[in-house]
């Protein structure tokens, strides 16, 4: 990761959780060859391990040079009724967002009116 090519390091996403592609807005440019130019997605591997937990890492590289501009990871699971997402990149930032399966939400309060 180089901190170098980046406007922000980790910058808070709030709820948005990306499996894939770049927050290019993010990237101020390469610092190995000073172009800002494409980014591309390479080494990119999914698993899914015993517990039920998918899990995307890839590395985002300049197009140009190959430099190493941030490594990113998703992962995604589903406990207890509810859909759980997280990013954790240097480039594309942090999220987290949790989303209910179930027709009501027993987390969120229904108010009479």
């Amino acid at each position: 990761m180089c901190r170098k090519c980046l406007c922000k390091v980790l910058p808070d996403r709030g709820s948005t959780c990306l499996d894939g592609g770049s927050y290019f807005l993010n990237f101020n440019h390469c610092n190995n060859c000073l172009k800002k130019e494409k980014i591309q997605i390479k080494n990119k591997t999914q698993y899914e391990d015993d517990d039920g937990v998918e899990t995307v890492k890839y590395q985002h590289i300049c197009e140009l040079c190959g430099h190493v501009v941030a490594t990113h990871e998703y992962t995604f699971q589903v406990d207890s009724g509810y859909q759980e997402y997280e990013m954790n990149c240097e480039l594309c930032g942090f999220g987290q967002d949790r989303i209910c399966i179930m027709p009501d939400d027993p987390e969120k309060c229904h108010g009479e009116f």
